[in-house]
């Protein structure tokens, strides 16, 4: 009686293990004690008497691989392992199936019998997941080389409008230096000779306009610098230095540039040279858009709002808008509705990223009464 009971009890067990899709296990870690159909269709055995002729532990299937779960880690067997150094012992199992494929197994450890030093352990099939795991992590890859590439369109756009704006804030200065040089020359060739006042007069008024120069060229260094780490400034101060960068191109193209953001001490930690340039392409961006719709009178205003631990910073235009067919595409890369000479249409699509992945902010863009209202609304904490 009690032996049938025993073999009613070994069948009940064999039934609840060969009901998984998953590998069940019933091992000590060296020998095999059960064991459900799934592993063996998966090995190719036809029963568990014909895999104890030849096998005692699934693990002689592990395959010696760094990274991987193996019979024997550093000395010790794979299960004594699992228990006693969980951080440092592999859970993921490689092991060839009966079809001539390596499949992945994570293997966990479910629970012990101390009567009889049993495990139950299960092995679940993640080849599958893996596989898309790596495909993912390609795509990702692939992905961020695009981004790159449009990083580097969008600095040559950035580098082209900063080579223009050079030329802009230096042709006042060389300007000035040839009518110094021209009259000087007048007056030498009128007495013959040139007063120390005068060379005097020449040295003082050239130093200032080659001074002025080249504190362009360090205002421009400065800025194309790449800063690697946050740094601690004043918002007013990164807006007002934007401004400098283009407020010649504004004047050039006959646009009335109003800065109504107050000198304060409003400071924030962050990457100050990203936010300045995603202010220029806002700036440039309303500035093209007035000249190109040809605004009878084009207007850009630049405001900075305080809302408890945020700020806005904000740049109107009363160029037109943007037509709301296009409003959900302004943002995806090299959309643009410029003349391709004139646009790579990336420039509001990087402002986004850098706004929101670089910066933690948001970057809103709506229509307001006759024109558009960029927002750039940033935390102080």
């Amino acid at each position: 009686m009690q032996e049938l009971l025993l073999e009613k009890n070994s069948e009940y067990i064999q039934f609840i293990l060969d009901s998984q899709e998953n590998i069940l296990l019933l091992t000590d870690g060296h020998e095999l004690k059960k064991a459900n159909q799934a592993m063996l269709d998966f090995l190719g055995f036809e029963n568990i008497n014909v895999f104890r002729n030849s096998h005692e532990c699934i693990c002689d299937f592990f395959i010696e691989e760094d990274g991987y779960l193996q019979k024997e880690m550093n000395g010790v067997l794979w299960i004594n392992a699992m228990l006693n150094d969980k951080e440092n012992t592999p859970k993921v199992a490689k092991i060839e199936g009966e079809d001539g494929k390596i499949h992945l197994f994570r293997v966990n450890i479910n629970e012990k019998r101390s009567d009889e030093n049993l495990y139950s352990i299960t092995l679940t099939d993640i080849t599958e997941v893996e596989a898309y795991k790596s495909e993912l992590q390609e795509k990702i890859k692939k992905i961020k080389e695009k981004q790159q590439i449009l990083i580097q369109n969008s600095k040559m756009a950035s580098m082209g409008e900063m080579i223009a704006n050079i030329a802009h804030q230096w042709r006042q200065p060389l300007n000035s230096l040839s009518a110094l040089n021209t009259v000087l020359m007048m007056d030498y060739e009128d007495n013959g000779r040139l007063t120390q006042e005068e060379i005097a007069q020449f040295k003082e008024e050239s130093s200032q306009y080659i001074h002025k120069m080249s504190s362009t060229i360090d205002d421009f260094r400065n800025f194309f610098s790449p800063t690697k780490e946050k740094e601690q400034f004043v918002v007013s101060d990164a807006i007002k230095e934007s401004i400098k960068f283009v407020k010649d191109s504004y004047s050039d193209s006959n646009v009335e540039l109003i800065d109504r953001t107050q000198d304060g001490d409003t400071q924030m930690c962050s990457y100050k040279n990203e936010l300045m340039q995603v202010i220029m392409i806002l700036l440039n961006n309303s500035r093209d858009a007035v000249v190109g719709n040809k605004i009878e009178k084009p207007q850009v205003i630049v405001d900075l709002l305080h809302r408890d631990a945020k700020i806005e910073i904000r740049v109107k235009d009363n160029g037109g808008g943007i037509d709301e067919v296009i409003m959900d595409r302004i943002f995806e890369p090299y959309f643009t509705t410029k003349f391709k000479s004139d646009g790579t249409g990336v420039g509001l699509y990087m402002s986004k990223m850098i706004i929101e992945d670089s910066i933690g902010g948001e970057l809103v863009l709506e229509n307001d009464d006759d024109g558009v209202l960029a927002t750039l609304i940033l935390s102080l904490s």
